[in-house]
């Protein structure tokens, strides 16, 4: 009894941490700003945005294939998707690289740094939500805020000493790996009095046949991803081919805060999902609740919160935030909407969504190739609304034609 009310707690303190985490990075954003330049941080929020999307090509969609497996309580197989992602992140990265190399040499220590980053906190993030799918609530605590609360200790220290040291991108960058290799090596000893994740390096020799075995499982989780990651981060290129960079690294001061907010909720759905689905109607009425709180709350604060915390040049970004605010409704359901498919095992249908709405979102930047960040925050919440109608009908139309899913929704 006692440990089943420990268990409650530990999975109920999720959004909690959660919270806190966010908290955490938002300020580590604020630091950031603080420690480069405005140019630098232009250059940073571009590379990370193309990392980003690159990473889905690292990860193959196998993160989210095996939280949908732990949802399931489906164990066998992890550590060979595991496997597969360990040497697939390995040709991508070393692919990613000798491209900037080749292409744009003074990006290329940027962009190579970014990407063995971002290897390392997605992994930190796959063991969060194989506990997160499993209940090992303890494991998912820790994997929330490891990483960030390291960023936070290296970043206060150059934010202190900045005076008497000089430093630039690249120096902090390498900081941010330390903390995301450090966090991982802490989460995965943690994990192994639960479960033991590992590569399985006596199946080296079959490297290429592992990987085409694990993305054949995956591959709908990989597309549907590059659509999603690509919708929300296609913002950033367009912006910095359009627009002067000052304006890049404004418009990203904004969607950091908006994303706090958007990650926020995003936690929540997939901590509770089957709660959320057994009581469907009751559990949204209360999230859309929360988000029209927070979105009030956010866009009264927005003036404040940039007078005080940004630097000067960054002001007009609080215009920007409250345009942004508008999208945190759809853009939470979309991505309610998508989890609900992929447990239903509908991943396919969520590629096909999002592909027609990526293509939308892509022709309507080509064409107006506008350069105020205000039309892209203003698109953003356009286009998240497109989604959602978009995944919403074909969830009905799932209902009203596969029986064997109307069936699986109401045994829920």
């Amino acid at each position: 009894m006692i440990k089943k009310i420990k268990s409650v707690f530990n999975r109920a303190s999720i959004p909690i941490v959660e919270i806190f985490s966010k908290a955490i990075s938002f300020v580590n954003i604020l630091l950031l700003i603080r420690v480069v330049n405005i140019y630098e941080y232009a250059d940073y929020s571009y590379a990370l945005a193309i990392v980003l999307w690159t990473s889905i090509l690292m990860d193959g969609g196998i993160n989210n294939y095996i939280y949908n497996k732990c949802l399931n309580r489906e164990k066998e197989g992890i550590n060979q998707l595991y496997t597969a992602r360990f040497f697939l992140s390995i040709i991508v990265i070393t692919a990613l690289g000798l491209f900037f190399y080749i292409t744009n040499p003074d990006f290329y220590i940027v962009i190579t740094l970014l990407s063995v980053i971002i290897y390392f906190t997605s992994t930190s993030s796959l063991i969060k939500m194989l506990s997160r799918g499993l209940g090992y609530s303890k494991v998912d605590l820790l994997s929330i805020v490891l990483e960030p609360l390291l960023k936070l200790i290296l970043l206060t220290i150059i934010y202190f000493t900045k005076d008497y040291f000089s430093y630039n991108l690249i120096i902090v960058l390498t900081l941010y790996l330390l903390a995301s290799v450090v966090a991982f090596i802490l989460n995965k000893k943690y994990l192994s009095t639960y479960f033991s994740l590992k590569v399985l390096y006596g199946q080296t020799k079959d490297i290429l046949q592992l990987i085409n075995k694990a993305l054949t499982q995956s591959k709908y989780y990989l597309l549907y991803f590059l659509m999603f990651i690509g919708i929300m981060r296609m913002d950033f290129v367009f912006i910095e081919k359009f627009a002067a960079k000052t304006e890049l690294a404004i418009f990203s001061s904004a969607f950091s805060i908006y994303q706090v907010a958007q990650l926020f909720f995003f936690s929540i759905i997939t901590s509770q999902f089957l709660k959320i689905v057994k009581n469907t109607y009751k559990s949204l009425g209360f999230i859309f609740s929360l988000i029209v709180l927070i979105g009030i709350f956010i866009s009264a604060l927005s003036p404040f919160v940039y007078e005080i915390l940004f630097p000067e040049e960054y002001e007009s970004g609080q215009k920007a935030l409250r345009y942004l605010v508008f999208a945190l409704i759809p853009s939470v359901f979309v991505f309610f909407m998508i989890t609900r498919n992929n447990y239903l095992n509908k991943t396919k249908r969520n590629f096909i969504a999002l592909l027609i709405v990526f293509i939308i979102k892509i022709t309507v930047y080509s064409v107006v190739q506008s350069s105020s960040i205000y039309f892209y925050c203003t698109v953003i919440g356009i286009i998240e609304t497109i989604a959602l109608i978009f995944l919403i009908t074909d969830y009905y139309f799932i209902l009203k034609t596969d029986k064997t899913i109307r069936n699986k929704v109401n045994d829920l």
